[in-house]
């Protein structure tokens, strides 16, 4: 489960993205309620998938270097989100 979540952790980040945009298209078009702009933490989650599962893929970096990359740029992506 470890390996195969290594590998399509983009993709998981990517269908995240899309049920995001779709909840958000239902909130404002349909029920026309103004939430929050799900799409663009949709689109964070799944850059930050992406970003994730290049630095793991990666075999340069030692452990503790893409340890301190992956906790890094969660904190900065979580920032976003909040401050958005």
């Amino acid at each position: 489960m470890k390996e195969w979540f290594k590998k399509h952790l983009g993709l998981v980040g990517f269908l995240v993205c899309m049920a995001f945009i779709l909840i958000e298209l239902l909130c404002r078009f349909i029920l026309k309620i103004d939430h929050y702009d799900l799409a663009q933490i949709g689109a964070v989650v799944w850059f930050m998938g992406c970003f994730i599962q290049a630095i793991i893929l990666n075999e340069k970096y030692s452990e503790k270097v893409k340890n301190g990359i992956i906790v890094f740029s969660v904190a900065i992506s979580i920032g976003y989100i909040y401050y958005y």
